[in-house]
């Protein structure tokens, strides 16, 4: 687990603390059926390929001369491909913007364009799609500066940056360009995006609001460097991330990878590698309880993650530890409890992230009520205090003046916490992807706790002025 001591540390300096202090112990693995919906066979990576693979692709990056602090989209399943891309983004100094594979490739290139980002990152192959030619082909038509498109996987289109020996045959050495002295745990680390029925909000976490958000999984769960944690969450959301690719960093366990979601797949998963934890999604925990699939020995926790709390069913009693988190869009995740009524309700306080730890002092980590519209609010360490709209209505992100952000999910308050009553956005249209028009107003503000950063075009800056 995070290291009780007065040291904060960024994503990227905990790959190189575990890869130090237990290099040789399995790290990370893939799903047995991989060559099904991606290419190459799966991957068993200790802590320091692990590290030595993140170093390669930071160097890819750095050799294609982007800058310090560009943004890169990255497109993948849930796979080592992608968290390796995702930390070797980190490690390049760079901040990695992971999209829903539901982007099709307009999407994708249209939302690098308002973000500013310089390069793409995607695979060969990401299940019956193969998006790399129309990617590319869009990205050269683009008035964004996108420099260029990289991949993972073998025989790649014509104009498409390999990627793929950085995994195969990763180069020794290191990567040291951490431009930032002064506290980088504050700086931003990961952008995800939150979809709606009128926009999408680009949401950007630093290293610490990253490493708050996954504390409720690290405590709640009791992982240590022990675990065999089993992620079943693609690595492209808020709960995705939270629950499996920052904890694993942060206590130093095995990850094993399962793309949702094929029983069988996950039973071997299950037996071979003596998972003692797993994350699942609520549908795949009620048919893996109905199926049975949970009833291994050596399981010690259990959680199941919900969008829709008011329809959570009360896991029943096991041998090991069930809990239940509700991920509120990619505003926050809250843990849950049970109701009286039997129906999960969330806490209105839930207090700091990993006592005894240096972020034991960071403040609340969620804190809950019902505002004045009927509607959950939230606000606490891990809540973003900004996000930019992706669509062209440059849509307000909803947050108040004292911090609480508006989650558009119904609510009533409890004598002890809160119920949330209905579906989010129950009142408005069916949620729609980003737009691939080109906005009227390419610039905007994504702002963490220490720094306030601008991603704009020269010419919308120039324009402005």
């Amino acid at each position: 687990m995070l290291p009780r001591t007065g040291s904060k540390r960024t994503l990227d300096q905990m790959v190189r603390h575990n890869a130090h202090r237990i290099g040789d112990s399995l790290a990370l693995v893939d799903a047995p059926d991989r060559p099904l919906w991606a290419d190459g066979p799966p991957r068993r990576m200790t802590w320091l390929q692990v590290d030595a693979a993140v170093s390669a692709v930071a160097s890819r990056f750095v050799e294609m001369g982007l800058p310090n602090d560009a943004i890169v989209c990255v497109q993948g399943l849930n796979s080592t491909d992608t968290l390796i891309g995702i930390l070797g983004c980190i490690r390049a100094g760079m901040v990695p913007a992971v999209m829903p594979v539901t982007f099709e490739a307009d999407a994708v290139v249209a939302v690098a364009g308002r973000l500013d980002a310089k390069a793409i990152l995607s695979a060969r192959k990401l299940g019956q799609d193969q998006p790399l030619r129309m990617l590319w082909h869009l990205s050269r038509e683009s008035p964004a500066d996108i420099r260029f498109v990289g991949a993972f996987g073998p025989n790649l289109p014509s104009g498409i940056v390999s990627f793929e020996d950085c995994l195969s045959f990763p180069r020794s050495g290191s990567i040291t360009r951490l431009a930032r002295l002064d506290a980088p745990e504050d700086d931003l680390a990961i952008i995800t995006f939150d979809p709606g029925p009128d926009c999408t909000f680009a949401v950007a976490r630093s290293h610490t609001e990253w490493i708050v958000a996954a504390s409720l999984f690290v405590d709640g769960l009791g992982l240590s460097r022990n675990a065999r944690l089993l992620s079943t969450m693609m690595p492209v959301s808020l709960a995705g991330l939270a629950s499996g690719m920052v904890p694993w960093l942060v206590s130093g366990c095995r990850l094993v990878l399962h793309q949702p979601f094929d029983a069988i797949v996950l039973g071997v998963q299950m037996a071979r590698h003596d998972i003692t934890h797993v994350v699942l999604p609520d549908p795949v925990l009620q048919a893996a309880l109905a199926d049975r699939l949970l009833d291994e020995s050596t399981l010690q926790a259990v959680a199941g993650l919900t969008r829709e709390p008011h329809r959570a069913v009360v896991l029943p009693r096991m041998a090991y530890t069930p809990r239940y988190f509700a991920a509120i869009g990619e505003i926050g995740i809250v843990p849950l409890g049970l109701n009286p009524d039997g129906r999960m309700k969330l806490p209105a306080f839930f207090p700091s992230a990993m006592k005894d730890s240096a972020l034991s002092d960071s403040g609340p980590l969620v804190e809950a009520r019902v505002g004045q519209d009927g509607h959950l609010g939230l606000r606490g360490t891990q809540i973003p205090p900004a996000a930019i709209d992706m669509s062209v209505g440059n849509v307000p992100f909803p947050i108040s003046a004292d911090g609480w952000v508006m989650t558009h999910y119904p609510a009533v308050p409890t004598d002890d916490g809160l119920l949330i009553t209905g579906e989010r956005f129950a009142a408005s249209s069916a949620s729609r992807r980003p737009s691939a028009e080109p906005p009227e107003t390419i610039g905007g503000t994504l702002a963490g706790p220490r720094q306030r950063r601008e991603f704009a075009h020269e010419e919308a800056l120039a324009g402005a002025a």
